[in-house]
């Protein structure tokens, strides 16, 4: 008995020390400081409004919620390409969108990823995104619910989803 109440005790510490990092680390600063409420008021107005991806046209469609999981998603892959340097929808592990969505536990039918690197603000991300057909496909898909985004350094992280 006496083992067990030592060993709950040492597994939270471990748990609360292992996510410190330092306050000037930049994936700190840059991670945080995005505007989540403006990134789904800017997606919202494409969706409710309609958009021309490219040469197709998108017709109106519901607006998305903000998801935390996808958000937590998001924040994976940009951490990980700030990390390593990278810049792929195929992460430092091989894992593609839909690995990582499983891997935070986000019972999906349907999911996508935008990633970008370089913009300086939630307008000019969604303004490049939208700018690029594929990306804004992702951003009019009917069939997508939810969303969340990440920005760790320059690179952002855009992961969309519905739920089973």
């Amino acid at each position: 008995m006496l083992k067990k109440t030592l060993i709950v005790p040492a597994c939270l510490l471990v748990i609360l020390f292992s996510g410190c990092q330092k306050e000037s680390d930049p994936e700190i600063l840059n991670g945080t400081d995005i505007n989540k409420t403006l990134l789904l008021q800017l997606v919202n107005n494409y969706r409710t409004n309609g958009c021309t991806c490219g040469e197709d046209y998108f017709a109106p469609t519901t607006t998305l919620v903000w998801n935390n999981t996808l958000e937590l998603v998001a924040h994976d892959h940009s951490s990980d390409m700030y990390k390593n340097n990278l810049f792929s929808h195929t992460g430092s592990d091989g894992s593609d969108p839909g690995n990582r969505v499983t891997r935070r536990n986000y019972d999906w039918i349907t999911c996508g990823e935008n990633i970008a690197k370089g913009y300086p603000t939630e307008q000019n991300v969604i303004k490049g995104w939208i700018d690029s057909p594929g990306h804004c496909k992702n951003i009019m898909n009917p069939n997508f619910r939810e969303m969340g985004v990440s920005k760790v350094g320059d690179y952002w992280t855009q992961v969309f989803g519905a739920q089973k």
